[in-house]
């Protein structure tokens, strides 16, 4: 099984990268091999709107630090998004990146019945942490259920990790912790059903 991680927050260390480094070392315990990339520390543009992708060539124009993480999407089984909240949404640095992913999406995307250039059966895990309480925000989790839709994901798995108001609080959060291995043994076990 492989997994990318994809990492939304500046902070390398903090709330979402904690949560979604537990679900990824939980499938690395399992026998997965996981490939995390920290998207701050990354040099790439957002999407031009060029549509080359929607005619000439299958894949974003754009060659950048994301090249590589947009060709592994294709080969993961699994891939984890994790981002804090900010201003109501994701960070920019994420927010940015799924940009890029309409690269995926094959030119008939909005109206046809092959809507993504992944291959079907992948699994998303979807990590978003707030300061606010679990009322708030929760139409940025219905937005990456959405990605079913357009992605052909099997499944989308969502963590939201929420009164974490200081930047290692989901370290101590017992029930997140839990619900992060909750994740990653389903995940596992819908992948691997034999093991």
């Amino acid at each position: 099984m492989k997994v990318l991680s994809i990492l939304g927050s500046p902070r390398k260390k903090g709330n979402s990268a904690t949560l979604a480094g537990q679900v990824t070392s939980k499938l690395e315990q399992s026998g997965a091999l996981v490939a995390t990339h920290v998207l701050n520390q990354l040099d790439y543009k957002g999407c031009q709107s060029c549509y080359v992708c929607k005619g000439k060539m299958e894949k974003c124009a754009v060659k950048d630090d994301l090249t590589p993480i947009l060709d592994a999407m294709h080969d993961a089984d699994v891939i984890v998004m994790a981002s804090p909240n900010y201003y109501g949404y994701v960070t920019g640095q994420m927010k940015t990146f799924l940009d890029r992913t309409f690269s995926l999406l094959t030119p008939e995307f909005a109206t046809g019945p092959n809507r993504s250039r992944l291959a079907t059966g992948k699994h998303l895990v979807f990590v978003f942490t707030q300061g606010a309480d679990e009322t708030m925000f929760t139409d940025v989790l219905s937005k990456f259920e959405q990605l079913k839709f357009y992605y052909g994901f099997q499944a989308v798995h969502l963590l939201h990790g929420c009164e974490l108001m200081d930047t290692k609080d989901a370290s101590g959060r017992t029930d997140l912790l839990q619900q992060a291995d909750g994740i990653a043994e389903k995940v596992g076990n819908a992948l691997n059903p034999d093991s």
